[in-house]
């Protein structure tokens, strides 16, 4: 090994809010397609099939209700304004917003209201 490199440092992959989304859909597609599979194949002459088939279903249906219930969670964020100190209340889907008092661009991350790098005021930018 050559002592000259660095050694990059490998990151594991996480689960993001779209990949999870897929793939709960994903599972659950693929349940709700057995269950109706077996429902109606093994269904018919036996109740075997309904027995594993109707399960299979609902879990279909259900499975990626309950996989994506982070993604229907949103938290409100309330802090003051870094420049005039007004009362702010958002979502945390807001990336970006202007104070209604000073009307400073501001940015909301990690749950917290925070100026965002060079901001200046809209009236100073267009005059």
């Amino acid at each position: 090994m050559d002592t000259d490199k660095p050694e990059v440092a490998r990151t594991g992959r996480s689960f993001d809010s779209a990949y999870s989304f897929s793939f709960s859909i994903a599972i659950g597609l693929l349940l709700f397609i057995a269950g109706l599979v077996i429902s109606l194949t093994l269904g018919q002459g036996a109740s075997i099939g309904l027995i594993f088939g109707i399960p299979l279903l609902i879990a279909g249906l259900v499975l990626p209700l309950f996989m994506m219930r982070g993604l229907f969670h949103h938290n409100v964020v309330s802090g003051e304004c870094p420049y005039c100190s007004a009362r702010i209340t958002t979502s945390d889907a807001t990336i970006r917003l202007n104070c209604p008092v000073c009307k400073h661009l501001l940015e909301v991350g990690e749950l917290k209201i925070q100026p965002v790098g060079d901001s200046k005021r809209p009236e100073a930018i267009h005059e």
